[in-house]
């Protein structure tokens, strides 16, 4: 049996103690920074996935909301935080990609130059784990960069410590990306890239992947929930991740995916065709009413509770609609939001109300 056959025949708790076990490593191995809860102010992205611009990458139609969502913040003075997949070094060689988006790098770069910047490396771009890898090709474009698997910011009230965020791309236990991340990687170089250079298809993803994308959020709550209630009250761990291209975020789970506005629009066919709507009008209706009614035939995803708020996930930058969603965490609150708004405009478009970290370090100190 391959890998992928053994990965996708998992039972969910089988994959719990495999993601366990990946990031019980990575939290142990990671630095602590300490920060205060009045002077944060940061914006966390994750999964560009910035290729070679052919038809292969899935970040150069996201590059404007991007550009605009880091000029919006390098004025506010919000460090950035890039929390892996920066770079599809799968399915392309660094040469290839680094100069292709110098001038997303150079923006990258005035955050260094100010509020700073601070990156990880994910499955995807996991050569940057290596010093000498980042010393000879990242150096020269960021000088003195620094490529994180994971951090810990103890968030302080004064003298008060009020609990931890844990930084991590996410991908840590799973076979695919942490193990056999070469065999992964020879099958999107060697075949995957061809298709898509061919067919203009997109990235198959986690997000791509309902069942899988179900599985590893589950998987990342629950290592999330068990880790922080069996840490001391005041060290309990919020996890940010990416690598899913899902964004997660506690009190308000997103839309489900199914017949929703299916009912609505049959309503709207049967109008128009009352009226003697002509065939250009109907067809695109009739489509999007299908399109509705195969979503509702999918096995449902019930996210998990939340509770405690122990896990959140950026979301991506490589969305088909060309959208971009991250995390901020500033004035005292973490928030989820999209680029660009909904009337297409270069402003945050808020995705959710924001949690008070004050209220979030409150609930975890106090769950049992």
């Amino acid at each position: 049996m391959t890998l992928f056959k053994r990965a996708a025949k998992l039972d969910q708790d089988e994959y719990d103690a495999k993601i366990a076990a990946g990031m019980d490593r990575a939290f142990a191995a990671a630095a602590t920074r300490d920060v205060q809860l009045s002077q944060m102010r940061l914006v966390i992205f994750s999964d560009l996935h910035r290729g070679a611009r052919d038809g292969a990458d899935d970040f150069q139609r996201c590059e404007p909301a991007y550009g605009a969502a880091l000029g919006w913040y390098l004025e506010r003075g919000y460090q950035l935080y890039l929390l892996g997949d920066v770079e599809e070094l799968w399915e392309n060689d660094i040469a290839e990609v680094l100069p292709t988006y110098a001038g997303c790098t150079a923006l990258e770069r005035r955050f260094m130059e100010g509020p700073g910047l601070v990156r990880f490396f994910g499955n995807h771009d996991a050569d940057w784990r290596d010093p000498k890898l980042v010393k000879k090709h990242l150096d020269a474009m960021l000088p003195g960069i620094e490529v994180l698997e994971a951090l810990k910011l103890r968030v302080l009230d004064g003298q008060t410590p009020l609990g931890l965020l844990f930084l991590v791309h996410g991908h840590q236990g799973t076979d695919l990306s942490d193990r056999a991340s070469w065999l992964s990687r020879v099958v999107l170089r060697t075949v995957w890239r061809k298709i898509q250079n061919w067919q203009g298809w997109l990235s198959t993803t986690p997000a791509a992947d309902y069942d899988l994308r179900a599985k590893h959020d589950i998987a990342m709550f629950r290592w999330s929930r068990r880790h922080a209630l069996g840490a001391p009250a005041d060290e309990r761990a919020a996890m940010i991740a990416g690598h899913t291209h899902h964004p997660v975020f506690p009190d308000h789970p997103p839309p489900q995916p199914g017949a929703a506005g299916a009912a609505e629009l049959e309503a709207e066919i049967a109008q128009a065709r009352a009226r003697g709507a002509g065939v250009d009008e109907l067809a695109p209706l009739c489509a999007e009413l299908e399109r509705l009614n195969a979503l509702g035939r999918r096995a449902p995803y019930t996210p998990p509770v939340i509770e405690p708020p122990t896990y959140f996930n950026t979301g991506c930058c490589c969305f088909p609609d060309r959208d971009v969603t991250g995390l901020e965490v500033a004035d005292g609150h973490v928030r989820l939001v999209r680029w660009l708004n909904d009337e297409g405009e270069a402003r945050p478009k808020e995705l959710a109300p924001p949690i008070p970290l004050a209220d979030l370090f409150a609930r975890l100190r106090a769950a049992a």
